[in-house]
């Protein structure tokens, strides 16, 4: 007879262990939404009785995680499900035409709370996928490591991309085309979308080659053609950026834009290589 390992580790389909990516984006979607709460009572959008409830339900949200992370499958249910909700609440209050809309909210309450809004909605995309993971590979990894530099490189390109996003918001409330024609509230939602895409993406292509790349491929096209259409051909070229944000700005958008397009040439040779052999 064949002897069969003993304590044999179970892989999971990402690079980390889900619950510590649970653990991360938990506890950054927990502290951003926090600081937006605090944010929108000084700007007189909420009043003290919804910042002590929401602040109760960050509480149980804080105790979720940590349930969670111990491998509590109530604790990854809840986590997933007030991410959501929360994500809900976000995009509803701040990325429609309301009275909170994020350009009018910038405006009084200042630039980082854009970027706090932008990377809220990146984490609780997080944290929803990673409470999926954790359902049923809580701890286990993926070994294959090959695919470690695209998943450096999303994160990367992910934070810059939502830096780049909040400038466009600060140069859409000076009047100019920040977002093309598209409203700052679309367009900042749209950016983070794509933004969390990647960065899934780059944390999927491990174990799930094809759909991960497909990911990242969608993610980085639609961050090249927004770079060609806005600051290229657009109202928005480079020179403005650095005229009117700051030059740091200027070489952030050009940054996402590079590290996109290497991205895709990556991923669309992982995607075609395998077809021209199949073929060949």
């Amino acid at each position: 007879m064949q002897a069969r390992p003993a304590g044999r580790v179970r892989q999971g389909p990402l690079l980390i262990p889900g619950r510590v990516l649970l653990l991360f984006s938990g506890l950054l979607a927990l502290a951003l939404s926090v600081f937006n709460l605090f944010h929108e009572l000084h700007a007189a959008e909420v009043d003290r009785n919804y910042t002590i409830v929401a602040l109760a339900i960050g509480v149980v949200w804080l105790a979720s995680i940590i349930l969670a992370f111990r491998g509590q499958p109530v604790g990854v249910l809840l986590t997933g499900a007030l991410a959501f909700s929360d994500l809900g609440a976000i995009a509803t209050a701040h990325f429609t035409s309301t009275a909170g809309a994020i350009g009018s909210y910038v405006l009084q309450e200042g630039l980082p709370v854009a970027a706090a809004l932008i990377g809220l909605v990146v984490a609780c995309v997080l944290t929803v996928m990673a409470a999926i993971v954790c359902w049923g590979h809580a701890s286990g990894s993926s070994r294959r490591r090959e695919t470690l530099p695209l998943l450096i490189v999303a994160a990367i390109g992910t934070l810059l991309a939502v830096l780049d996003a909040t400038d466009n918001v600060h140069l859409a409330g000076q009047a100019l085309p920040g977002f093309g024609t598209t409203a700052a509230e679309d367009g900042a939602f749209t950016a983070a979308i794509i933004a969390a895409l990647w960065l899934v993406g780059g944390l999927w292509i491990a174990r799930v080659r094809r759909t991960g790349a497909l990911l990242i491929a969608l993610a980085t096209f639609m961050i090249c053609y927004s770079f060609v259409i806005l600051h290229v051909r657009g109202g928005t070229p480079l020179t403005v950026i650095a005229t009117k944000s700051g030059l740091i700005w200027a070489v952030i958008a050009a940054a996402v834009a590079i590290l996109a397009a290497a991205s895709l040439v990556v991923t669309l040779g992982l995607l075609v290589i395998p077809i021209v052999r199949r073929t060949g």
